[in-house]
């Protein structure tokens, strides 16, 4: 079967699957399609020529230094500069570790660590993102002639046939990859994706159909090959159309598109009527030819001509698609080809020494652009500095909230021309509330069984805040209302987990049932701490157990009526705020926005519509009527006329795609009090007004 054809339908779903997702929801299977083949190829060449001793090893790596990294080098500068050039400062810190664990390979760990959580949904991603797949695949490489080597060794100092050692240890790695993903994906399964030792079940797939001998993967011309064949071809493409990135991966669903490549290898079938046929094309040719330079270079420009460009659709997509064909053919045949010839033949520019030097040059660029950033963010660090000034510039009346009132006149939130903000863009992104530092979130990675209390304040009357992130922006402003009043707030606070005591749709059964038990534990605690007010606030981001999220606002309802009326039977008055209006809806990251539309504010505002959510909690305190149970919405400090707003007088609001920054929540302290003092009509729990 020709390799270079299931190479052109691996990056061919990969580019298809980022370019127009919709149509090819599966299409990041391409990915394990490459795999299959890397492992096969890899294993066939040792096998053959097998590693005899660390020089052997040495050499095998440097033939991989000089086929695969002048051309990625090449995209990650190109890209560095281009996010020099176009992207805004907000993103160079993260883009510019990015960059630097792209150079050297560990781009999956990176994400695996920093990109899994909740809190990380709202950041954009950077044009390194698709090197964790080539990361995983030279980690693979720097271990596997290493591992074949010393199975040969062993087979033949203990007079064994080498083949069949061969076979049985990589056998050994794949069941226990295979094993190891199973487990991972189900219990963590955002680290699971990234991670090398839940993928190297995959290469040893094919590596097993490259241990099998030539009589396996000799070509036939026989029917059973040409079945298995066409066999492996659909199980690739009913990957790629039925599979969504909603499913957990690459568990044991993976088994689909991996056993399906190696099927389509094992039987390498040159039947008259075999898939060979349209593989060994010449335009499946061109593509798996040039599917390495493809795969490089597609991500980048997808991810930074957006900036370029206001609307990134169809023409623009087609547009990209073009100057990535362009790209990887020039890349190819300069870089790929030409480059490696003039390094066999440099005295000077060995590999070794272009690797050396490579990685040094990139990490130096991509460093520079860390540090650029800390600098801009020490000087933009003095909020309260900030703030001052851009209430003078926008006058009191029209400054923050305030903004919103009929002194202000015509709403400085839809001027275009420019005006300051405050905290400055690249600030804001750390603009968080202080329950982040102090760790007081149950989280999803332990299912919710690490249930940390934080304490605020040192009074008397006992508040406990509960919900998810969407209670935790509201410790800006309760803060000062526990010291003026006497408080001590507790917060029950959980990582994307709405807390209403009933099951909702995780990656993991283990995690739903986590958030479920959570609630019956928050409930236990505020009967036995005896609280004389609950706050409660969340974000309903997962549908309810059983229902879609387009009809789980009923059932929701339904079991928030019951834990609300479970907190007031302790004799706790029990207040809602109604979460705030959600840019993520149209706008993936306010600060980004806001840093790359100076002057232009209303291009990061959304209809109201749109931006508020549905709120099953609040809707069940309206159906509860029970005067010890109220609601309070802030939405009118973030909206007017219809619209939402991302800076508010001048006050970048949120410091993601969905929470309120510090400073503005802080600033709507006054308004959240009386709006609470006048909803619970006690004089008891605010004693100092």
């Amino acid at each position: 079967m020709d390799i270079q054809g299931l190479r052109a339908i691996a990056v061919g779903v990969v580019v298809l699957y980022h370019f127009w997702g919709h149509y090819l929801p599966g299409g990041f299977v391409g990915v394990d399609v490459f795999f299959v083949i890397s492992g096969f190829l890899i294993t066939s060449h040792l096998l053959t020529k097998p590693p005899k001793n660390f020089a052997d090893v040495a050499n095998f790596w440097m033939r991989r230094v000089k086929r695969l990294i002048p051309a990625s080098f090449l995209v990650i500068l190109v890209s560095v500069l281009g996010i020099w050039l176009f992207a805004p400062s907000t993103v160079w810190q993260d883009w510019g570790l990015q960059a630097m664990a792209a150079t050297f390979y560990f781009q999956n760990w990176y994400l695996a660590l920093t990109k899994v959580d909740y809190l990380a949904e709202g950041e954009a991603p950077s044009p390194f993102q698709h090197f964790w797949s080539l990361s995983a695949e030279e980690q693979f490489y720097f271990v596997w002639p290493i591992m074949i080597g010393l199975l040969i060794f062993a087979a033949i100092k203990f007079g064994l046939k080498p083949a069949t050692v061969a076979l049985a240890g990589i056998s050994a790695v794949f069941l226990l990859s295979f094993g190891y993903s199973l487990y991972a994906t189900a219990t963590e399964p955002g680290s699971a994706y990234f991670s090398t030792f839940t993928r190297v079940w995959e290469f040893s797939a094919g590596a097993l159909v490259a241990a099998l001998g030539a009589r396996a993967h000799a070509a036939k011309n026989d029917v059973i090959s040409l079945i298995g064949s066409w066999g492996g071809v659909l199980a690739i493409a009913f990957s790629a159309l039925a599979f969504t990135g909603e499913m957990p991966f690459p568990g044991y669903i993976a088994a689909i598109p991996v056993f399906g490549t190696a099927l389509i290898l094992l039987c390498h079938s040159t039947h008259k009527y075999s898939p060979n046929v349209f593989l060994s094309s010449k335009l499946f040719q061109f593509f798996g030819d040039n599917s390495y330079a493809i795969y490089l270079w597609h991500w980048p420009l997808l991810i930074l001509m957006p900036f370029l460009v206001e609307d990134f659709k169809w023409p623009q997509k087609i547009i990209a698609l073009v100057l990535t064909l362009v790209l990887a053919v020039l890349t190819q045949k300069l870089v790929e080809v030409r480059f490696r010839k003039f390094i066999d033949s440099s005295a000077l520019l060995t590999a070794p020494r272009f690797l050396a030097t490579g990685s040094l040059v990139l990490a130096l660029v991509a460093g520079a652009f860390y540090l650029n950033t800390e600098r801009i963010i020490n000087d933009a660090q003095d909020v309260d500095k900030a703030l001052a000034q851009v209430e003078k510039e926008l006058g009191e009346d029209c400054f923050g909230a305030a903004s919103f009132s009929d002194s202000c006149g015509k709403s400085v939130n839809i001027e275009t021309a420019y005006h300051p903000v405050a905290p400055a863009p690249v600030v804001a992104k750390t603009d968080k509330p202080v329950v982040y530092k102090d760790d007081c979130f149950a989280s999803q990675a332990a299912n919710y069984k690490d249930r940390p209390v934080c304490s605020y304040g040192d009074g008397k009357i006992k508040v406990a805040l509960v919900g998810n992130s969407h209670a935790g922006q509201w410790i800006p402003a309760l803060e000062p209302m526990a010291k003026k009043n006497g408080w001590t707030i507790d917060t029950y606070l959980a990582s994307r987990c709405a807390v209403m005591g009933e099951p909702q749709v995780f990656d993991s059964e283990a995690t739903e049932k986590g958030c479920a038990d959570f609630g019956g534990w928050v409930t236990e605690q505020i009967e036995k701490e005896d609280y004389d007010l609950v706050i409660s606030s969340n974000r309903q981001s997962l549908p309810v157990s059983g229902y879609e999220m387009e009809n789980t606002a009923e059932p929701a309802q339904k079991a928030y009526e019951k834990i609300l009326e479970e907190w007031a039977g302790t004799g706790a008055a029990v207040a809602v705020i109604r979460d705030t209006a959600f840019p993520g809806e149209t706008v993936d990251n306010v600060p980004d926005c806001v840093a790359s539309n100076a002057g232009e504010f209303i291009d990061c505002s959304g209809e109201a519509k749109q931006w508020i959510p549905m709120d099953p909690q609040a809707d069940a305190v309206n159906a509860l009527d029970n005067p010890n149970i109220i609601d309070v919405d802030m939405n009118d400090q973030l909206c007017e006329d219809g619209r939402c707003f991302a800076v508010v007088g001048g006050i970048v609001a949120y410091w993601d795609h969905s929470h309120l920054t510090e400073t503005f929540a802080g600033s709507l302290s006054p308004t959240l009090e009386s709006r609470l003092k006048k909803a619970l009509d006690s004089e008891e729990l605010f004693p100092a007004a």
